[in-house]
């Protein structure tokens, strides 16, 4: 049951986090969309003729011009405002576009052309442009409507609105505030609403299918999350519908809001704490839905049912609470069941006494068992230690290797209490941990020694990498404390870091603020200063490999031993031989590999830390475009091909990426390790002193960086749970 259990909820919060992604990237296309084309206004034209003569009599007379087309046939009438006089290309350019770059001069005079479709043919006495060679545009405008087209959208469009109304001084009835004129951007601006409204209503239902589907397998904090993700798209969606639609849609979410109350109250558990945050989220959501005009949609029925499930809530909160040194209902109930149990267990049965004589031969059978065990148990560690003494003789290299481990320098005796599951692996597993003697927090990753024959291997690899990071220092890099050695299992002691991954963050998309990525790149290219410095080459780096702290500060983690161990054994990390370094190895993730590594060796002249810098780049590549490199190829043979072919990955767009951007990334991808930048080359490049200029900060050598509290200013908005390599 745990194990379908577990499945049920990752499948449906990997379905949860897809349509998250999605939902964004077409959010943000309508956005755009309508930022751009909604340049037009419709007023309904539904009056008598006598005020359809006075309209265009206001129209001749404030200055007014029609413009004379064959589509008076069809019953249009195109007119424009005083300012287009003589101006007939802008009026044709604005019938057919509206899209206006950030940097144009906006026109003050508010122009603006109206197409009217009049149930009757109209009089015109005022000024004509006459015939020139204008053909107008297909127009998608009802009869008994007139539309009012500005230059732009938003401040153009309202300038322009209010420029018309004051120039006839007649109030008409708007129909349609702001939508697109031309035909083709309207309908498919219609089809993302339709869509939207269609999908938050088929996500609010489906809360319902997943609470039958797991009925039973006690899965509260899955339900708990698709309501939450149910209201927070719903509440998004509501943005892009029409007033109609709105109103159909608040009701149901009113509903919603009463399911989610009453699950609460009725289905999850009181005493526990989870419930108490949910009860909070849920009862703010209900309380914003409730508000105005939609208590007024639910039935009488919903109104008792809502106020029964808000005050079981509130007296589930009302629990969780120490009021007046009084402990919580809850708290004190189960107080009461335990001295109880306490009480029944020390009450004295006058029935089960027995004389002197009985209870000096039972306490004398008692004290010979604990003996016996006592005995036993001496036996069993001294057959112990008798077999360590034969397998030394014996030259076993699994325990040799322990023993040593044990005895080095990088061991430390710590007392921690290990806290939640962090993150996993093959090899193990990380858990956040509370250094007792200093009260401080840390992580701790358990890696399993379940194979003999690795674990020399193995040994021999943690001694090595723990001998390089118990010297490195630097606020990029996380901080290593120490290894605690056991028979099956070695506890490394590693700075936790709350903030997650950049792999996490990047689940949700692209990093959209080109100066985030600044940061973000100086900060990684001060840790590869150092470390290449140091003689250090990380030989890993990719977006799971880079941490986050409180702070937003980025931190190197896995330099290679972890990497082995998950591996088991099955990653090169050094020539077996022993005649070739460790930089020749090919340890890493294929898509952010450089060619020299993808073909097993730099040639003689490469640059130290070369490998790093290419596997940078991908990096800030993957953050500017929200895309994996080589995400349009299909397996890795490929990506491995074009890489050693000297191929650089995608490049992002000109809108995703400034020119300095891709110039800076351009000496990242450099083909000849021994051409390619260095990270102090790449600390002076114009992109990187760009941001130490906007943020004020000294250009840093590799041992003396930048300030943590620079960088840990720039907070994030979302985070996730980090690897530490996995």
């Amino acid at each position: 049951v745990d194990k379908g259990k577990y499945k049920l909820d990752k499948r449906y919060k990997n379905i949860l986090d897809s349509v998250r992604v999605r939902q964004r990237k077409i959010f943000r296309f309508s956005r755009l969309l309508s930022q751009r084309f909604e340049n037009a206004t419709e007023y309904s034209l539904n009056m008598n003729s006598v005020h359809m003569q006075d309209l265009i009599d206001a129209l001749i007379g404030s200055g007014h011009f029609l413009i004379d087309t064959d589509s008076e046939k069809s019953g249009l009438y195109f007119i424009a405002c005083p300012t287009l006089d003589g101006r007939l290309k802008e009026i044709e350019t604005l019938l057919r576009t509206c899209y206006h770059p950030e940097e144009s001069i906006e026109d003050l005079t508010n122009p603006y052309v109206l197409i009217l479709k009049p149930e009757c043919a109209i009089s015109w006495d005022g000024a004509v442009l006459e015939k020139s060679g204008f053909s107008p545009p297909h127009i998608d405008l009802r009869t008994g409507f007139m539309r009012l087209i500005a230059d732009g959208p938003q401040e153009r469009l309202g300038d322009a609105n209010t420029a018309f109304a004051s120039n006839i001084g007649i109030d008409l009835n708007v129909v349609v505030p702001q939508r697109a004129n031309m035909t083709r951007v309207n309908q498919e601006l219609q089809k993302i609403r339709r869509t939207t409204y269609k999908l938050s209503n088929t996500i609010m239902d489906s809360v319902e299918i997943v609470r039958k589907q797991t009925e039973g397998l006690e899965c509260q904090e899955l339900i708990q999350t698709c309501f939450a993700f149910a209201t927070e798209f719903g509440q998004r969606s509501v943005l892009y519908m029409d007033p109609n639609r709105r109103a159909y849609h608040n009701l149901k979410m009113t509903r919603l809001a009463l399911d989610w109350v009453s699950f609460v109250a009725d289905d999850c558990i009181p005493s526990d704490r989870k419930t108490f945050r949910w009860a909070v989220v849920a009862l703010e959501f209900a309380m914003v839905m409730t508000r105005g005009q939609n208590i007024l949609s639910i039935s009488m029925t919903e109104y008792d049912k809502l106020r029964a499930k808000v005050a079981g809530c509130m007296s589930l909160l009302i629990s969780h609470f120490d009021i007046m040194g009084a402990r919580s209902n809850v708290a004190a109930e189960a107080e009461k069941q335990r001295l109880e149990s306490m009480a029944g267990k020390l009450r004295l049965d006058v029935s089960k006494l027995r004389d002197d004589e009985e209870s000096s031969k039972l306490v004398q059978a008692q004290w010979v068992e604990q003996l016996q065990q006592i005995d036993e148990f001496r036996k069993e560690r001294e057959a112990e230690r008798q077999a360590l003494g034969r397998v030394l003789e014996d030259s076993n290299e699994a325990d040799r290797a322990l023993t040593y481990l044990s005895a080095s320098a990088g061991n430390v005796v710590l007392r921690w209490q290990q806290g939640q599951f962090v993150g996993g692996g093959t090899f193990g597993s990380v858990y956040a941990a509370i250094n007792l003697d200093s009260g401080h927090l840390m992580a701790v990753k358990e890696i399993r020694l379940q194979d003999p024959q690795l674990i020399p291997t193995i040994v021999s690899q943690i001694r090595d990498e723990m001998g390089v990071l118990q010297v490195l220092d630097h606020p990029n890099v996380v901080s290593y404390y120490g290894i605690e050695p056991h028979r099956d299992k070695v506890y490394i002691f590693m700075e936790y870091c709350s903030g997650g991954s950049l792999a996490g963050l990047l689940e949700h998309g692209r990093i959209e603020d080109e100066t985030v990525i600044q940061v973000y790149g100086l900060q990684m290219l001060e840790g590869l200063a150092y470390l290449h410095e140091a003689g250090v080459v990380h030989r890993d780096i990719k977006p799971e490999n880079i941490l986050l702290d409180h702070n937003g500060v980025i931190k190197y983690v896995d330099f290679g031993a972890a990497k082995v161990i998950a591996k088991q054994g099955k990653t090169l990390v050094a020539d077996p031989t022993g005649r070739g370094g460790r930089q020749n190895s090919m340890t890493g993730t294929p898509m952010y590999m450089s060619p020299e590594v993808i073909k097993g060796g730099a040639p003689v002249n490469s640059r130290h830390g070369a490998v790093n810098i290419w596997s940078l780049g991908c990096v800030i590549l993957e953050m500017a475009t929200g895309r994996r490199p080589w995400a349009s190829l299909d397996n890795e043979w490929a990506i491995m091909y074009n890489i050693a072919q000297g191929n650089p990955p995608q490049q992002p767009s000109n809108d995703q990426l400034s020119e300095l951007g891709l110039d800076f990334l351009q000496k990242c991808f450099e083909r000849d390790p021994a051409r390619r930048s260095s990270a102090a080359e790449l600390l002076q490049h114009e992109w990187i002193m760009q941001l130490r200029n906007q943020l004020s900060l000294e250009p840093g050598t590799p041992a003396t960086p930048a300030s943590e509290a620079s960088f840990g200013s720039m907070s994030r908005h979302e985070s996730s749970n980090g690897s530490y390599g996995q």
